[in-house]
């Protein structure tokens, strides 16, 4: 009768432990897939520059947006303004452009007013955030910041 009680046990422990199983699998949100069609749905976007082309995220990097919105986004009078530190300049360009760009970038003629006057507004535009002031061209509400230096 000891096997038997032992057998029962064994069985109820494998049934709860399967019940658990199937409980958790119900809790969990799984957003792989999700991502993984959008990623192959993407078009890709290319900068040149320096006779290069770059590719560029057409949805702005999680990594660099937690980094803007640390570093670079201020509120003055109730308006948000772009103003990108000093000392961050080199990361926020690294963090947007990539290595690669950034490197032909330290090779090129290009100045800093130059990168913060043309690519900058353009690729943050692509993202849904005018950082020239402009009105938007399509009925998407977007984000407006002012590139402050």
């Amino acid at each position: 009768m000891t096997n038997k009680k032992a057998s029962r046990l064994e069985l109820l422990d494998q049934k709860a432990e399967e019940l658990s199983t199937i409980q958790q699998e119900q809790l969990v949100a799984d957003y792989d897939d999700a991502l993984a069609e959008q990623l192959n749905e993407q078009k890709h976007q290319y900068v040149k520059f320096s006779g290069e082309y770059f590719e560029i995220p057409t949805e702005m990097p999680f990594q660099f947006a937690t980094f803007y919105f640390r570093y670079c986004v201020q509120k003055v009078k109730g308006k948000t303004k772009m103003a990108v530190p000093e000392e961050k300049m080199y990361e926020f360009i690294e963090l947007m452009l990539g290595k690669d760009f950034l490197a032909h970038l330290e090779q090129s003629k290009a100045g800093v007013n130059f990168v913060f006057k043309h690519i900058v507004p353009d690729i943050m535009k692509l993202w849904g955030y005018d950082v020239k002031g402009s009105q938007s061209q399509s009925g998407a509400a977007q984000k407006k910041t002012k590139i402050h230096g």
